[in-house]
């Protein structure tokens, strides 16, 4: 039998594990593995994501990073529901099409973008 990708998700280096945990469970996600070193979410669809931590190493910034796109309906509930739990997200901006979309950073500066599609 030839090998096959089965899973995928994806990860970034952290400087504090239980920080990210406390960050991302505001948001609703649990852990679905946590470790010292690693902690993983699994998000609605399907995605995982993932966090480590190499300890007392500096965290090294990527030139240009990634962003976490989340497709999301109801945006203007969700953005005023995150900025009561104390989550700096930026104003509702049009995007493709009649799409919306609105952004905030983790504590480690990863950028997650709130995407609703509107009509293509």
């Amino acid at each position: 039998m030839a090998g096959r990708i089965t899973d995928s998700w994806v990860v970034a280096q952290s400087g504090n594990i239980p920080r990210l945990v406390r960050f991302y469970t505001k948001l609703g996600l649990k852990p679905s593995v946590c470790m010292p070193s690693y902690v993983e979410f699994k998000a609605p669809g399907g995605t995982s994501l993932g966090f480590y931590s190499l300890g007392s190493k500096k965290v090294k910034k990527q030139a240009g990073g990634w962003q976490i796109m989340l497709r999301v309906k109801g945006i203007e509930k969700l953005t005023a529901e995150l900025k009561r739990k104390g989550i700096r997200v930026s104003p509702i901006e049009p995007a493709h099409g009649e799409s919306k979309l609105s952004w905030f950073t983790d504590p480690d500066g990863n950028r997650l973008t709130l995407m609703e599609f509107g009509k293509m």
